[in-house]
């Protein structure tokens, strides 16, 4: 398996996915992923170090995946989970 093949497993794995690698201008290569539907896209430096390389582009994709899911979620209707009257207390029966 190739590294390239190696990020791809990692970023699909996270709920991303792996765009392509692109040069530098000094010539230090970057990884680039992005979630589904292209909400939010990132680029990862790749220094190398296939292990450390691997744990970042990970870290990343799964980071991403997480804010997205947040960016996308229903907005909030309330601001605590009881509602009305039972947040300050039990009602009182008549």
């Amino acid at each position: 398996m190739s590294n390239v093949e190696q990020f791809a497993t990692v970023v699909t794995e996270a709920g991303a996915k792996a765009l392509s690698i692109r040069r530098g201008p000094n010539g230090a290569e970057r990884l680039i992923i992005q979630t589904p539907g292209g909400l939010i896209t990132r680029e990862i430096p790749l220094r190398g170090n296939l292990g450390k390389d691997i744990q970042d582009v990970m870290a990343t994709a799964n980071e991403i995946v997480a804010n997205a899911k947040i960016l996308r979620a229903q907005p909030a209707r309330y601001l605590s989970t009881a509602l009305g009257s039972k947040a300050a207390g039990p009602a009182k029966a008549h």
